[in-house]
């Protein structure tokens, strides 16, 4: 079979393109407080608890960085990760995990495309958006997990953890990304000047 030049060299090229386009432009801080600059890979559904792929350049190697070397990790489209511990799941390491912070001051809302509760990781609670997990952290409580929110208990949940600012709005509205955010900056522009 005959296959033209112009139509092989594009279908060797095509392959490269795509490995291009999925390593973007950000840095790494390591664990140990280094950050290393280049192209990385945005952690994704099925590697936010395993690591991430980095290259110094668009001609090197992807080198794996596991996440319990990595700190934090942002893209060039303005997305920062940072890496969280999680619950000691039996017989295994503590599981560390990517999230995406959304908010953050006395409180800290993450979004994650991982369900750290879920025994498959691919599965979704009837009731979360796509494959969205929305957790949240104290700054009270830095060695804390952050709590998964779920959306049939969200304003409960919210509540009790904004207890200490009582001149907060009213947690209301529908589990969204959009109200989330919102009422954890009002918490933390009510709580701000309060001790930790």
């Amino acid at each position: 079979m005959f296959v033209p030049a112009g139509l092989l060299a594009g279908l060797l090229a095509a392959p490269a393109a795509q490995a291009q386009q999925r390593f973007q432009p950000g840095y790494l801080v390591l664990e140990r407080g280094d950050t290393v600059r280049g192209l990385l890979e945005a952690p994704t559904r099925s590697m936010a608890t395993q690591g991430v792929y980095f290259r110094k350049s668009a001609a090197t190697e992807p080198q794996f960085y596991p996440i319990k070397a990595v700190r934090s990790l942002r893209v060039v489209e303005g997305k920062t990760y940072v890496v969280r511990k999680m619950q000691p799941m039996m017989g295994h390491d503590t599981l560390r995990l990517f999230m995406e912070p959304l908010a953050q001051g006395r409180a800290t809302l993450y979004r994650s495309s991982y369900n750290a509760l879920a025994n498959d990781p691919n599965a979704v609670f009837a009731n979360q958006l796509s494959f969205a997990y929305y957790y949240i952290g104290q700054a009270s409580t830095p060695g804390r997990p952050p709590y998964l929110l779920q959306s049939n208990t969200f304003r409960s949940d919210l509540r009790s953890l904004f207890s200490d600012c009582p001149s907060a709005p009213a947690v209301s509205g529908k589990f969204t990304e959009d109200n989330l955010t919102r009422l954890v900056q009002q918490y933390n522009a009510c709580t701000t000047g309060l001790t930790r």
